[in-house]
Order: structure tokens, then C-alpha cells, then sequence
């Protein structure tokens, strides 16, 4: 036993590297070596950071009319580079490429515990197409992902300042993060109104961060930049402050069940607890969801990868029957309040005012794939599947607690 465990040690780091060296090599050649020509929305981001790129610091006229709908500092970003290099296309592309790369040491690197489950997560994230795809792409998804995972990094390191001022950043890369620190305060207030106690820090700077938001909404005047709604089109729900489409929102948890929660059974559990899948709670919620699916059915258009999969059903009601068997899933499988579950809560509410694509889960599911590797999420229904170089990490670190204790 003794001559094995530093094979234990080396290895899941040695195949977590040999993993990503494998995968963004090749990802960086089969993508033409990020100089290949524009991609759909690439040339309108290519556009807008145009006009941030005549010097390093923009002026609140540019952030005020900029043809886009998301809070600029992605196209700030691009423009800099742009100033800085004279090939901003490729220099965009780059960055996001080297930002997936950051996302994927942060939630796969072993770490001391030199365990597999990290590693297993990154596995799931590649499962997500819109991941390694939106990797070599001039587009902001990844630039706001990276700041909403940083904030919960710093959340969980108990750093409250330094994770406050990094969802500011998140926000101002793109408005729909506000409900990551929306999700932390409440995680902090209900814990705080259990233990009875007054709110800490980890409650007010999310909070305050999450007021940010308001900031851009009065720079705007609105939602986003007057002109880019004549510049781009966009949909109604995103023209007016109090549309909604509760649709949007329940397709989201359908599009979280196929992209998360059954790749993440599959990979970290073996078996249901069935007691728990028919309990009063369980059943309760998949009627309270069904009452939601017959009054706001699933759109007659939606994009991604669930749209996909359900376009393979040969009936309309069998589609609508899949997404709402999906959206089960997610509701039962973060059907405990927890900070996993505010997240996903907050980030389907706040998909009400977006066009249904389930693209836009990226963010969240970067943290939750993190919050899996960090042991940070349980699951209600399931048993853990472990590896036994996890169960002894897992064992140094109840030693490690104990100690500490």
C-alpha cells in the first residue's frame, strides 16, 4: 500500500494535464489557429469594439452609445487589445481561449488531495458544446463566465470584499450576472436569520455589488444602450423594464437538466434514493412544475442544445413532455435550499427578461461544475460514486479539519 500511494499523488494531476494539453491543442489548430474568418455574431462584437479602440480609457459618451445589448467592458477589452496589438480578432480570440483555459485549472486542478473528481467535472463542462466552442470565439460569454466564477472563488475563500469587486466586474461584462451575488446574499441572510444573527460582510458586498446593475441601468437610461436597440435586433422581452417570459425561465431549467444534472449523476453517483425521488416534497414540486408548464408552455422557438434534442420527438406533446421531464430534474435535484440552489433559482428567474437559449447557462454551469469539484454541493436523491485515491483525500481532509479543530 505504501509503494502505490505516490502513484496515487502523480497521476490525477499528470492526466489532468495531458487532458488539457490534448484538448486545446487541438481545439486551437481544428480552429484555424483563432485567425479563421468571422463567426455569426463575431463580426457585430467586432464592430462594437471598434469603437473602444482608438484609446485605453473610454469615455462615458462611448459607453453610453455603443451598438450593444450587454454592459461593455468585454468590448473594452477587445478595443484594448485592438490599440494595443493591431490584430484585435486574433488578440480577442486569444484571450478568451487563454480565459478557458484559467476556468478549467480552477475547477479541474487535483489540488493537495490529488483526487479524480475535479477532473471528472472539468469532463462534464467539455460535455457542454458551447464551452470549448465559445473558447475560440471573439464573443463575451467567456469574460463574464470568468468573473462570475472568480466571485464565488473569492465568496468561498472568504474574501467578501475582493469577491464583491470581481461581481462588479462580472455585471459589467454582461447584466444577467447579477444573480450570482443576488444568490449569494440571500444564501448569507438565510443563514444569518437561522443562526439569528446580523448579516456579515459575505451578505452586504454581494448585495452592494449586485446594486451595480442600477448604475448602468441609469447611464443607459434603460435597460441598454438607447441605440443598440435601433442598431441590433433584439427580442421584446429585452425593450421594455417589466416584460417577462416565464417560459424562458422554465425552458432554462430544462436546458440545465440535459446539460448538467444528468451528466453529473452519470459521472459522480451510483444510485437513487427512491424514498426521496417519491417523497411528499418530491412529488409536490413536479405538480407545482406542471401547473407552470400547462400555463406558460415552452416557446415555439428556442435555441440550443435542449431545442435540439427536443426536435427529435415526432409530436409536439412529446417535446413538451421532455422538457418538462428536464425541468423536473433540475428542480428535484437542487431541491435543497443551498447556495447551489439559490444560483439556480436566481439565474432562471433573471432568464425571464433573455431570448431562450441555453447558451446562456454557461456561466452558471462553469460554478456549478466548480462547487461540485470543491465537495461545496450534496445531492437529495443520490449516493456518491468515490475512487479511492477520493475517498483518501477525503479522509486527509476530515484529519486536516480535525486538526485545525
Amino acid at each position: 500500500m505504501i509503494e502505490n500511494q505516490p502513484l496515487l499523488k502523480v497521476k490525477p494531476a499528470f492526466l489532468f494535464l495531458l487532458l488539457i494539453a490534448f484538448t486545446y491543442t487541438v481545439l486551437f489548430f481544428a480552429m484555424d489557429q483563432l485567425r479563421g474568418p468571422f463567426w455569426i455574431d463575431e463580426a457585430w462584437f467586432w464592430e462594437t469594439s471598434q469603437q473602444f479602440s482608438q484609446s485605453l480609457i473610454p469615455t462615458l459618451d462611448q459607453l453610453r452609445n455603443y451598438n450593444e445589448l450587454n454592459t461593455p467592458l468585454p468590448f473594452i477589452l477587445y478595443g484594448m487589445l485592438e490599440y494595443l496589438f493591431d490584430d484585435g480578432l486574433f488578440a480577442g480570440r486569444l484571450l478568451n481561449f487563454l480565459l478557458s483555459i484559467a476556468i478549467v485549472f480552477l475547477i479541474g486542478w487535483p489540488g493537495q488531495g490529488k483526487h479524480f473528481k475535479p477532473i471528472l467535472a472539468v469532463l462534464g463542462l467539455f460535455l457542454f458544446p458551447y464551452f470549448l466552442w465559445l473558447s475560440a470565439r471573439f464573443y463575451t460569454d467567456l469574460i463574464a463566465s470568468i468573473f462570475a466564477l472568480l466571485g464565488v472563488v473569492f465568496y468561498l475563500r472568504k474574501q467578501p470584499i475582493v469577491s464583491g469587486l470581481v461581481f462588479i466586474l462580472a455585471i459589467a461584462s454582461r447584466q444577467y450576472m447579477v444573480a450570482f451575488p443576488v444568490a449569494i446574499a440571500a444564501h448569507e441572510l438565510v443563514i444569518a436569520i437561522r443562526h439569528r444573527q446580523r448579516p456579515s460582510l459575505s451578505f452586504f458586498l454581494p448585495f452592494f455589488a449586485a446594486l451595480s446593475l442600477l448604475g448602468w441601468f441609469v447611464l443607459f437610461g434603460g435597460l441598454t444602450p438607447q441605440n443598440a436597440l435601433a442598431a441590433r435586433p433584439a427580442p421584446e422581452v429585452q425593450q421594455s423594464l417589466w416584460a417577462l417570459l416565464p417560459n424562458s425561465g422554465l425552458f432554462f431549467l430544462s436546458g440545465l437538466g440535459l446539460a448538467f444534472v444528468i451528466p453529473e449523476f452519470l459521472l459522480f453517483y451510483r444510485r437513487l434514493d427512491w424514498k426521496a425521488v417519491f417523497s411528499k416534497k418530491s412529488l409536490l414540486i413536479a405538480v407545482g412544475l406542471l401547473v407552470l408548464f400547462i400555463v406558460f408552455p415552452p416557446p415555439d422557438f428556442a435555441r440550443g442544445l435542449a431545442w435540439r434534442v427536443g426536435g427529435l420527438m415526432p409530436l409536439l406533446p412529446l417535446r413538451q413532455a421532455l422538457f418538462y421531464g428536464l425541468a423536473v430534474l433540475t428542480c428535484l435535484r437542487f431541491a435543497n435550499l443551498s447556495l447551489a440552489s439559490w444560483m439556480v433559482l436566481f439565474n432562471a428567474l433573471i432568464m425571464m427578461k433573455a431570448f431562450p437559449w441555453d447558451r446562456y447557462a454557461l456561466p452558471l454551469l462553469i460554478v456549478l461544475w466548480y462547487l461540485q469539484a470543491r465537495n461545496q454541493m450534496d445531492h437529495p436523491l443520490a449516493g456518491m460514486r468515490s475512487h479511492p485515491s477520493d475517498r483518501a483525500a477525503a479522509g486527509a481532509e476530515d484529519t486536516e479539519a480535525i486538526e485545525m479543530a
